[in-house]
Parts: C-alpha cells; sequence; structure tokens
C-alpha cells in the first residue's frame, strides 16, 4: 500500500483516493481489474512471472447520479517515462489506465473486472498475491523502483 516514504501501489493508491473523497462526503470505493501490462519492464516480467497485473486498484467515485473509476495510480514523472499521458479525472468520464501509450503501442488491457468493495479485502489480497506473484515470494524488493525500472527499458 503506501509507505511512509510517500509512495506505493495501486491498491493504496485507490484506497486513500476513497478515504479522502468521502472525508469530503462524496462516497466511494476501491475496485479491483486484471490488467496486462504490454509494455511492463522485462525485470518486472521476470520477477512477477508474468505481465498480468492482478487485483490492480482503482476508485469508484458516485458523481451526479453515477459511479464514475478513476485509476490514481500513476505520477506524471512515471507516465512520462513509460510514453503516456497523465489521467485527468474531470468527474464525468471514466479515467482508467490508457489502451495505448503515445506511440500507438498497445499499453494497458482491462482483462477482468473483480468488482468494487467498501474497504480493502487486505488479507485476501495478501493471499491472492502471494498466490499469483509466486515466483516474488523471498524476493528482496527493497529498493525497486517502478519510475527508475521505466527508464531503463
Amino acid at each position: 500500500m503506501l509507505s511512509s516514504a510517500g509512495q506505493g501501489y495501486c491498491v493504496g493508491k485507490a484506497a486513500l483516493y476513497a478515504a479522502a473523497c468521502r472525508a469530503h462526503g462524496i462516497p466511494a470505493r476501491v475496485g479491483f481489474a486484471d490488467v496486462k501490462n504490454h509494455l511492463t519492464t522485462e525485470k518486472l516480467r521476470t520477477s512477477m512471472g508474468t505481465d498480468i497485473f492482478t487485483w490492480h486498484g482503482f476508485t469508484e467515485v458516485h458523481v451526479d447520479g453515477a459511479w464514475r473509476k478513476a485509476t490514481p495510480t500513476f505520477n506524471d514523472t512515471l507516465c512520462a517515462k513509460v510514453g503516456v499521458a497523465p489521467l485527468d479525472f474531470d468527474g464525468h468520464t471514466d479515467a482508467l489506465l490508457h489502451p495505448f501509450d503515445g506511440e500507438g503501442r498497445a499499453y494497458m488491457q482491462y482483462v477482468n473486472d473483480r468488482g468494487t468493495y467498501h474497504d480493502v479485502p487486505a488479507k485476501f489480497l495478501m493471499r491472492e498475491m502471494a498466490r499469483d506473484y509466486a515466483n516474488m515470494q523471498g524476493e528482496d524488493l527493497s529498493g525497486r523502483d517502478m519510475e527508475r525500472e521505466a527508464a531503463e527499458r
């Protein structure tokens, strides 16, 4: 999720965004989907054993009578390194990960919608991640930096 260093991954960011919305009286919930990252780094793909990111977290926000999806995952500097525009959430249309990068190459593909939850099912997700990413068990992930790896690809 989020660390004291001010960084984290999609689930923590989605939960934080949902909490911030709720704190301001805006109904919000966390959602999950499996996404295929067509441009993931070789290092990450090897480490994970796949290019499918299971249980990718996003946020659904209730605005003007409808639920809208927002993905608060990648910051603008990471977007620049992988060649996509930062997502803009206008409250009226979904803001999901881009299907193509700025050069027209396949980027992110949503392959399985896992639904929405009021709270993050943390223990469940920990079990799922351990199963889905068994290759990463015991791997020292300290010092891993997605932005640095993206710049190296």
